[in-house]
């Protein structure tokens, strides 16, 4: 019996003694940072803002790789079959961790059971967007345009169950109005369509629609945000000028696979917390129409927990069937 207790004891000891040592020693060769979006896209474009900062607090270099495809879904699947060591991780949002599961029969992965949560980016709205040239001045006109003519105009998003594609569906149940949903694999295609004609209307992130609003050739209509964004100064609220009720927030932040340890995973939620909280990273966050969130480790699990139940009430409410 003593002869047990000692090898329960020596195991005890020797798993503390690794899980220290990989703490102390992560990370120990580069890390592989899996953007589910095209380059140029909302998600990608923070996850480039961040990477500089987060690999010199490190000490090793981490890097991005873009895997789009299927609403963010091809890279989500990578990162949750990925080895839980730590060295792959996924850049994350609203549609990959928390309404694919409800807007698609079989995601191949679950949102919440297959990953850590390691720590927030940010918050925002999206802004409603028309060509420079559409004939379409206000957010009532568009409403005027679907109710005389049903389904009639299209949208893009950056496909099913991301944001830009909740939002147009959260639209048009407080509207009792219709549209066409033409996906993309991320929000580039989008603009480039929007821009060319081929698409009537969008509902996208700021850090992506911002740069053509600013350039003329975009016209922001409306903000699903409670109040005016700073960064569209004059783009008022949805909700105050044409939809009462009307709010859409979407997040960005880090996950790492089901099974990492949590020393790992609470070193990383610590360091990009610290990266997120730098001056220089907020301000720029905020320029592009962000609000800065460095809630990590615990606390992102449990407003994920809250984001996800949320959403799901949001689909039935909504009555958006799943693909």
């Amino acid at each position: 019996m003593q002869f047990l207790k000692n090898m329960m004891c020596y195991l005890f000891c020797a798993t503390s003694v690794i899980s220290i040592a990989q703490t102390n020693t992560y990370p120990q060769k580069s890390i592989t940072m899996i953007v589910p979006y095209t380059a140029g896209g909302g998600v990608d474009t923070i996850a480039r803002l961040i990477v500089p900062a987060l690999s010199e607090r490190l000490g090793q270099k981490v890097l991005i790789e873009n895997k789009p495809g299927v609403s963010g879904m091809v890279g989500a699947q990578y990162v949750s079959k990925s080895a839980p060591d730590g060295y792959t991780i996924l850049a994350g949002n609203t549609t990959t961790n928390a309404t694919n599961y409800y807007l698609t029969k079989n995601s191949g992965y679950h949102p919440i059971k297959d990953f850590v949560p390691i720590s927030l980016w940010d918050r925002g709205p999206t802004v409603l967007v028309v060509p420079a040239g559409s004939k379409f001045q206000t957010v009532n006109d568009v409403i005027k345009e679907l109710k005389s003519k049903p389904g009639s105009l299209n949208y893009g998003s950056s496909g099913l169950g991301s944001a830009h594609h909740l939002s147009a569906e959260v639209f048009m149940h407080l509207t009792n109005t219709t549209m066409q949903h033409v996906p993309y694999k991320g929000g580039p295609g989008v603009m480039a369509d929007l821009i060319g004609g081929q698409l009537d209307l969008a509902f996208e992130v700021i850090p992506v629609a911002g740069p053509f609003i600013k350039s003329g050739r975009l016209r922001a209509l409306g903000v699903s945000s409670k109040t005016e964004i700073p960064a569209l100064p004059g783009v008022k609220p949805i909700a105050d000028i044409a939809v009462p009720g009307f709010q859409m927030e979407t997040w960005q932040g880090v996950f790492a696979p089901i099974g990492t340890p949590p020393e790992i995973t609470e070193k990383l939620g610590r360091e990009i917390a610290i990266v997120v909280q730098m001056p220089q990273i907020q301000q720029r966050m905020q320029e592009m129409g962000l609000i800065p969130d460095w809630r990590h480790n615990q606390e992102f699990k449990d407003f994920l927990q809250q984001d996800f139940a949320m959403w799901g009430k949001l689909v039935k409410e909504a009555n958006i069937k799943p693909e």
